[in-house]
Formats: structure tokens, sequence, C-alpha cells
């Protein structure tokens, strides 16, 4: 056989050739030892392990493979820290290699797509929204400028939780510490109580806030199994996205009604006053948009 016969038959071996050697080196390269972990399901992973109470079933497993364990749910991999010392060194001594946070459906939602505090990815962005909530919320001089509204703040709390002991009525402490330190916080972003007694607006930011909550706890199989999310098996999907319109909707309203106070907050600045009069970083690289300001509004929220 001439080298002219050849040449085609090389040309025809020559891909599943390459693709059998690097399948071989896929297989065969070194790799880091993973944490110990349960083997789990065929495509499920430990999915199926969490059952109903995922911190009760992660604490058990904790028990059995140690405080770094390694989890496969659904197609994606985890490491799950289980005791101070594993926690420290994640969040600590191992800090910025973990700093991002990967977005699940409703995080992605509720954050504008990571645009918020807690879900921007580390980098210029994230440095300013840090510098500006530091400095402009949770600081020494903003935390003692909103003291008194605090203190007025914590006595209609006191005087409600009488008025339900006086009339018989059962005092539901976590929704009650959920109202007043959001009131505290609304104050001090938005020169507003968030919840008032007697507001339709307010009562349906609780309904929505508890949605949140309700949809957050939820095990949304498509963000475990990324290949199959766009089915919304669950419809996690869909709600969150209407559930993102109605907050967008609120919160949009409730910053046109700040904009329109401005001049009755002169020398006395709130969180959103600050944060539009210093939306750009200091070499300018980075500028607030509406979603980064949606979202340092709702954060502090949500925390409470």
């Amino acid at each position: 056989m001439d080298n002219a016969s050849l040449l085609p038959t090389l040309l025809l071996l020559l891909p599943p050739f390459l693709i059998f050697l690097f399948r071989h080196r896929l297989h065969t390269a070194p790799h880091l030892p993973l944490p110990p972990g349960p083997r789990g399901w065929p495509l499920l992973g430990a999915l199926p392990l969490l059952g109903p109470l995922p911190h009760a079933a992660l604490a058990a497993l904790a028990k059995r493979h140690g405080p770094i364990m390694y989890l496969k749910i659904g197609t994606l991999g985890f490491a799950v820290a289980s005791s101070p010392a594993a926690a420290r060194a994640f969040l600590q001594t191992l800090d910025l290699p973990f700093a991002d946070r990967p977005l699940n459906t409703v995080a992605r939602h509720v954050s504008y797509g990571g645009q918020d505090l807690v879900f921007a990815d580390y980098g210029p962005l994230w440095k300013l929204l840090r510098r500006l909530s530091t400095t402009h919320l949770l600081g020494p001089r903003s935390l003692s400028q909103w003291a008194a509204s605090r203190r007025s703040e914590a006595g209609r709390t006191v005087r409600s939780i009488l008025d339900l002991s006086l009339r018989g009525e059962p005092v539901r402490v976590q929704e009650v510490a959920m109202v007043a330190l959001a009131n505290m916080l609304g104050l001090a972003i938005l020169s507003r109580r968030v919840f008032d007694s007697d507001g339709a607006e307010s009562g349906e930011f609780k309904t929505m806030i508890l949605e949140v909550m309700r949809l957050g706890a939820l095990t949304n199989i498509g963000d475990m199994v990324p290949s199959i999310a766009w089915l919304d098996v669950q419809g996690i999907e869909r709600c969150t996205k209407r559930l993102h319109e109605r907050f967008d909707a609120l919160v949009s309203r409730m910053l046109r009604e700040h904009a329109d106070t401005v001049d009755q907050r002169e020398g006395r600045p709130d969180f959103v006053d600050c944060l539009l009069a210093n939306c750009k970083s200091s070499e300018g690289e980075v500028v607030l948009s509406d979603a980064n300001i949606k979202g340092l509004v709702l954060v502090p929220l949500f925390a409470s």
C-alpha cells in the first residue's frame, strides 16, 4: 500500500484515536481526594437522603462521615462543613476561593440576578456594595443616628404585645420580632416603617416575604439537575418569577415615593439617599444600577 492510499485511512482513524487518548488521560490523570460522604443513588445522588428536614439529615450524615463531607446532589457536588473548625476553614482561612455564592432559582430572581451584597461575585461591585453598606447602614455613625428610631419602634413593639395580652390574644413572638426588625431597618433605609398595623401595602409585603421563605426552603430539582431545569417540574421557577414581579413593583413604588420626599430629609439622609449620592466607586469603574439599589433595599428586609 503506497503513501497516497494510507493517508485517507490515517485521517479516518485519527479522530477515534484522539478521543481514546483524551478519555484515557481524563480517567488516569491524578485527582485530589474528595472528602468522605454517602454514595447516593444513580442520577439523584444524595438527594433522596435529605428527606423533608435537610438540616437534620445533614447533621446525621456528618456524625457518620465527619465534619467535612462530600455530597453529590443531582449532578452537582457539594462540600458540607458541620463543625466550627470546618466552617472557619471555609469562611476565614479559605475565604476568597469560597467567597462567591452560587445562585439557585429563588436567589437569582430575588437578588436581581446576583446584583445585591449577598450574591454579587467578589470584585469591584461587591467591594462598593460592602463599603456603602458598612459606612451608611451598619457603621457606628449610622447606628447612632437611628438610635432614637429603634427605641421608638421597640416601644411600639412592647405596646403591641401588651395590647394583645390584654385582649387575651396569642403573641406570635417570631412574627412580632420580624415586624419590629423590618420596621427598624425600613426607617434607616427608606425613612419609613415597612409594616403598619392597618395598611394594604404592609400586608402585601409581609405575605410576599413569607412566600419567599417558603419557596427558599423547598428543594428545587431543577437547581440540582440543571439539564432539566427548563421543565420546572415543581413550578418553583414560575412562582418565583411572579413573586419577583410583585416585589419589583412594590419596591419601585417605594423608591418613587422616597424620591418625592427628598426635601423632608435635608441634613438627615437615609441609606437610599447615601446610595444615590455615592453610587460610584472611588476609581469610577463601577456605578450602581437600579437593580443594585433595589437589591440593597430588599436584602436587609429579607434578613429580618
